[in-house]
């Protein structure tokens, strides 16, 4: 019996860039007077998806120095399509990096036909593990293969995040269903979690904070022998970011605009999910003559409903945790509306003064701090959203 896989959209679902904790003393002397007074100066990068859908696939706020590399990656090999989300955002050096790797496709089953059926189509055949034993066993070790004297400072799980994790997924599952209805039962569950290892690495002392949030659809489908066995597909996503130990705690107010600042499209998502229900309900071979049809089409789409965009733009609470072991003076969180671009930004709460024009951002904790000063561009001041 020929089994399908069940794709779903979970490229984009979550950046799940997290932060560790670190010695109370330490984070006291990352957030002196001297490190707060400098102000921050960020740009807007848009990732369109080109080579898909032709829609922005989400954005987020990067140093105003730093290059980033990547974007969205399209397998038409797969039936359906699948998009992959790969960047990395990196100081001149090199050395400071915010890094999401590509999701990883596994499965598990006891029947030894569907695994060898699903490691065909590409799938790594694996027991489900939760997301801090698979950072610990499986991914931290393949990834930093080339680094030496690495070791796990410390974990945590991500409640909130695995919450948020649960209730995108639940949702593009019931898109997907009200398309192409799956005639058989399962579940979905969530899990969320981070990592914090260092490691030396050409000569310097690494500081790395994993993040990663797994989704299972968990199913149950018969076997040759007429039989029902449980089957799990499982999906890691895996965020990073790193810098010199000894950088980290000066650094750490930086990384933590970056990653409250993303907003994903909900628009693209839900595009997708539409897309793989169409290719999976009508079992297409020609993937290239369906995939141009709803490039047509995908313009007329209505926009989401209100539920679903509640659903995409509540982070912050899902994302509190992470960064508040790292000091006292990181808590919560506040929004900041950009008039210029018309888009809200999430930074963490303090910065009483944010400026844009229009294409860069400027962050500082001095209330007097003026862009414009000195200045031939026109910064306009953003104002907190009550």
């Amino acid at each position: 019996m020929k089994r399908m896989a069940v794709v779903v959209p979970t490229a984009l679902v979550l950046l799940g860039l997290s932060a560790g904790a670190r010695a109370a003393d330490t984070a006291r002397a990352g957030d002196s007077p001297q490190n707060q007074s400098q102000p921050l100066v960020f740009r807007c990068q848009v990732v369109m998806d080109r080579q898909g859908l032709g829609l922005e696939a989400f954005r987020i706020l990067v140093p105003k120095d730093w290059t980033f590399e990547g974007g969205i990656t399209w397998d038409f090999a797969k039936n359906p399509p699948e998009p992959f989300s790969v960047f990395t955002a990196a100081d001149p050096a090199g050395l400071s990096v915010i890094q999401q790797f590509p999701h990883l496709n596994m499965y598990w089953s006891p029947d030894p036909m569907a695994q060898s059926s699903f490691a065909q189509t590409g799938f790594t055949i694996m027991q489900p593990m939760g997301a801090a034993d698979f950072l610990k066993r499986v991914f931290i070790p393949q990834a930093r293969q080339g680094v030496t004297e690495l070791k796990v400072l410390e974990g945590q799980p991500l409640p909130a995040l695995t919450q948020r994790v649960l209730a995108l997924n639940s949702m593009t599952l019931n898109i997907f269903g009200q398309i192409s209805p799956f005639t058989f039962p399962y579940e979905t569950r969530a899990d969320a979690a981070r990592v914090k290892v260092e490691y030396a690495w050409n000569g310097r002392k690494i500081v790395e904070d994993f993040s990663c949030t797994v989704t299972y659809f968990i199913a149950s489908t018969p076997t040759m022998s007429g039989m029902s066995v449980q089957t799990v597909s499982w999906t890691p996503s895996v965020s990073s970011f790193r810098a010199p130990a000894e950088e980290m705690p000066g650094k750490i107010r930086m990384f933590q605009i970056a990653c409250e600042s993303r907003w994903d499209n909900p628009v693209w998502n839900v595009s997708y999910t539409r897309l793989a229900a169409i290719v999976t309900r009508e079992k297409l071979r020609q993937q290239q003559a369906i995939f141009a049809r709803y490039q047509q089409i995908h313009k007329t789409l209505e926009e989401c409903n209100d539920i679903i965009m509640q659903t995409y733009e509540n982070r912050s609470q899902a994302y509190d945790r992470m960064f508040d072991s790292y000091s006292d003076a990181l808590r919560g969180v506040d929004t900041y509306v950009d008039p210029v671009n018309n888009w809200n930004v999430v930074l963490p709460a303090g910065y009483d003064n944010a400026w844009t024009n229009g294409s860069d951002y400027v962050f500082s904790e001095s209330p007097s701090h003026n862009p414009n000063l000195g200045s031939t561009q026109n910064w306009t001041q953003m104002t907190r959203r009550r």
